[in-house]
Formats: structure tokens, C-alpha cells, sequence
């Protein structure tokens, strides 16, 4: 019953910040150009800014391959975790 209660409320939480207005969930007829050209000009000021501080941008990437390696061998362990669990027998059987 607790659990019930707990979804109704959060569910009346989400209806209450959605918008009433549809229109203002509309995207403008525009949105799709400003954001290619957004985009373009982000990627030009991201290949200057390597340009103008290639040791700032190697430390970045050598960080970047750090914490995806940290992450990698974290995931390994939670896996190797969950596949022993699951392999070892159950107290009711």
C-alpha cells in the first residue's frame, strides 16, 4: 500500500511541472539550423583551442583513457561479482 501511495505522489509531482501550454514545448521551425551551426562553430573553437595548447589537450586525453580504463576494471569486477553470486548455489536448494 506504502508503494502506492509513494507512485501516486511522485507521479502527481511530474504532472504538476508539466507545461500546460503545448505550444511551449514546440520547437521553432529554426531549431535544427542553429543547432548544426552551433555546432560547427563549438567543434571550430575546440580544434583552435588544441591548436593553441596541444599540452593541455594531451593531458586531457590521457585522462579521459585513465578514467576509462578505471571504469572498465570497475565494470570487470562488478560483473566478475554478479556471475559469481549467480553461479554459487542457493541456501534453498
Amino acid at each position: 500500500m506504502g508503494f502506492i501511495l509513494k507512485s501516486i505522489f511522485w507521479v502527481g509531482i511530474v504532472f504538476l511541472f508539466l507545461p500546460r501550454d503545448h505550444t511551449a514545448i514546440e520547437a521553432p521551425a529554426n531549431a535544427a539550423k542553429v543547432s548544426a551551426e552551433a555546432m560547427i562553430d563549438a567543434a571550430s573553437a575546440g580544434a583552435s583551442f588544441c591548436k593553441k595548447q596541444p599540452e593541455l589537450c594531451e593531458t586531457a586525453l590521457k585522462t579521459g583513457l585513465a578514467g576509462r580504463d578505471i571504469f572498465a576494471a570497475a565494470a570487470t569486477k562488478v560483473s566478475d561479482q554478479f556471475a559469481t553470486k549467480a553461479a554459487a548455489p542457493s541456501k534453498d536448494d
